[in-house]
């Protein structure tokens, strides 16, 4: 959705983000060339040098709760639990 801004004299995209609380779209003008403004990310360039991006990629976890070791060790638990439960509904 374009609008204006500045008087009219400015014609740009709204931030595509919603709020979580009220469900409501932003309404700041999106960066240009961006979907979504300053505040909402528009202006994360992320990791640029390859150590930033091993750095960041090292360290993604899912809501900060766990790591991909801990996701790999419990993937590995199911699999052993699964066999065990085919193993004996075989029986």
């Amino acid at each position: 959705m374009n609008f204006s801004i500045a008087g009219g004299h400015i014609h740009c995209a709204q931030c595509q983000a919603t709020s979580k609380r009220t469900h409501q779209q932003c309404r700041a003008p999106a960066m240009k060339g961006k979907r979504t403004c300053r505040f909402h990310g528009g202006k994360s360039t992320g990791p640029k040098t390859t150590e930033g991006k091993a750095a960041c990629a090292a360290a993604k976890t899912i809501h900060g709760r766990e790591t991909r070791a801990i996701r790999k060790e419990r993937a590995a638990k199911l699999r052993e639990l699964k066999a065990l439960g085919k193993f004996l509904g075989e029986r």
